[in-house]
């Protein structure tokens, strides 16, 4: 029996052993990081995704068909970006206008906007059935 007892304090040791191991080594890459560099970095791909992001778009919209899910996904996608950019210019704009054309202006923002909502909920189902 106390074989086993020393094998499990042994082996408890080793655990703990590597742990430290590990914390020392996260803590070394933790000082070492260049919080710049890496800053700069994510600033780089995150450009990188979204000009990735466009070439898809633009081959989807070129080259896709519309009997594919990927299709109306990007339409939609492109909709709701292009929407979302006309509404907030409409948006900033409403306030230059004389009152009647501010609530004429207003009204057609929130069709807008719900027309929108339509198109994302729209897209949110076909995403769900191309899952499912």
């Amino acid at each position: 029996m106390r074989s086993v007892e020393i094998k499990l304090v042994s082996a408890n040791l080793l655990i703990l052993q590597s742990k430290r191991l590990m914390l020392s080594s996260a803590q070394r890459r933790l000082e070492s990081t260049d919080l710049e560099s890496l800053r700069a970095r994510v600033a780089e791909l995150r450009i990188e995704a979204e000009h990735a992001q466009h070439r898809y778009r633009s081959a989807v919209l070129a080259f896709g068909s519309p009997d594919k899910t990927d299709y109306w996904l990007v339409v939609y996608g492109q909709l709701l970006e292009k929407g979302g950019v006309l509404s907030t210019r409409l948006r900033k704009s409403t306030s230059r206008l004389p009152l009647r054309e501010r609530y004429e202006a207003s009204a057609d923002i929130e069709a807008l906007e719900e027309i929108m909502k339509t198109w994302t909920d729209s897209m949110r189902r076909t995403m769900a059935a191309a899952v499912a």
